[in-house]
């Protein structure tokens, strides 16, 4: 193996990792090198001798130490605790036999707990997602969690070895009896001979030396890293695939940024349809609570719900036509009435309380919060069944909005809704 000692941080540009001598302080120790060297060479690396190698496994299983042990130096810090690797980063790596440069990438642990180590998960699968060649690291047999992020990636096309790491740490026996585990846990996912064991930074040995007197005494011998299992894999990998796997990882990447144009086109609609469900439950709401009519309320609120609608329509550029809307409008109307939402004895009381100067604000808040649910209501189902390509399911309109309404019905949803609507009132 041989390190060119060329690094780089996966997240921005290349940084040159060599060595430096290091200055005396003021007190004559060592200052520490640069943590902001100069740009290195990666990028003059022709793309057509690249091949993209990510690093990735669930948390400390020695994804750092198997770089380091890959670039015959320490270019990370290892240690047992979750989170050692804060970001992708790139090293560049060259295999005997194979015409061309690796270009390694160290990435965070997957199944961290908390937002940041979600964040470094994400990461560290788009990071995979991009890879030419993925090097799945465990230290024992797979978790649930572990199975299914290769299962994910499988399906992404990603060429992928899976790497038993710490095989020192076993018996022959034990050893034989993971890689048997996981090779039955991985059928149909990955070749035999795609797992591979190895022992990135193998413990110390015990050995016994005589000393200078003649008595003897026990030492600790570090072993040199055992990585000959996977050099030769992915040296036999690259030089028979290589081409494959970087013209298949260009259709991938290609597909991969398709589907992000889609994601956040999908992201978008769906904020400006939630913005336009939001100002019509606010209109509605203020329409019946200004009204003094006993059936102007519902009616005008019926027609707001109808130009909310087609307006959601416009978003998702679905062409459907006025009497469709009104249909579906009227539909969904009518079973949310069924399901007790607007509760017709309460709507008829709060319309005859606003002939009352006494009554006249209860009766115009009690139809402003029912106009402004089932505005809110049919809107939310109504997103749903555009986004779900305009179809309501095999189970119909129904049991979509009914779902919608037992929802609301929990965690003191109603209450807070009720209080949101009255702050919109009394604040105009």
């Amino acid at each position: 193996m041989i390190g060119n000692g060329v690094d780089q941080d996966a997240e921005g540009g290349p940084e040159s990792r060599q060595p430096v001598e290091p200055e005396a302080g003021p007190a004559g120790s060592a200052a520490p090198a640069d943590p902001h060297p100069p740009r290195s060479e990666i990028e003059t690396i022709p793309v057509s001798r690249r091949f993209h190698v990510v690093v990735i496994g669930a948390g400390p299983v020695g994804k750092t130490a198997l770089i380091n042990a890959l670039m015959g130096r320490t270019v990370g810090q290892t240690g047992a605790t979750i989170g050692t690797t804060q970001h992708g980063m790139m090293h560049t790596y060259s295999v005997e036999g194979v015409d061309g440069t690796l270009l390694l990438t160290d990435t965070p642990g997957l199944s961290e707990s908390g937002p940041a180590g979600l964040a470094r998960e994400a990461e560290a699968l788009a990071l995979a997602a991009q890879a030419d060649l993925v090097l799945f690291l465990v230290d024992h047999d797979l978790t649930r969690a572990a199975r299914q992020t290769l299962l994910e990636l499988s399906r992404l096309g990603k060429r992928l070895l899976v790497v038993l790491n710490k095989k020192d740490r076993f018996t022959e026996e034990d050893r034989a009896a993971i890689l048997a585990r996981l090779r039955e846990r991985l059928e149909g996912v990955i070749a035999p001979e795609d797992l591979v064991a190895v022992a990135a930074d193998p413990s110390p040995v015990s050995v016994r030396v005589r000393k200078p007197d003649g008595g003897l005494e026990t030492v600790l011998e570090v072993e040199p890293p055992d990585l000959g299992e996977l050099e030769d894999r992915v040296a036999a990998v690259l030089e028979r695939e290589g081409e494959a796997l970087r013209a298949g990882n260009l259709l991938l990447q290609a597909r991969l940024r398709e589907q992000a144009q889609r994601d956040r086109l999908a992201r978008e609609r769906h904020d400006r349809a939630a913005a336009v469900i939001e100002r019509h439950q606010w209109l509605a709401a203020v329409t019946a609570f200004v009204n003094p009519v006993l059936v102007l309320g519902p009616m005008a609120a019926g027609a707001i719900q109808m130009r909310m609608l087609s307006e959601m329509a416009a978003v998702y550029d679905v062409p459907l036509s006025a009497e469709y809307i009104e249909t579906v409008g009227r539909q969904m109307v009518q079973i949310l009435f069924k399901l007790g939402i607007a509760e017709a004895a309460g709507s008829v009381l709060a319309g005859i309380l606003k002939f009352n100067p006494l009554g006249f604000a209860a009766g115009g808040v009690v139809q402003a919060v029912t106009m402004a649910y089932l505005t809110r209501l049919t809107g939310d189902a109504f997103l749903e069944y555009l986004e779900s390509g305009q179809t309501w399911g095999e189970e119909g309109m129904q049991a979509v909005l009914t779902r919608r309404v037992e929802a609301t019905r929990s965690s003191g949803w109603f209450l807070h809704f009720a209080q949101a609507v009255l702050g919109h009132l009394f604040r105009r």
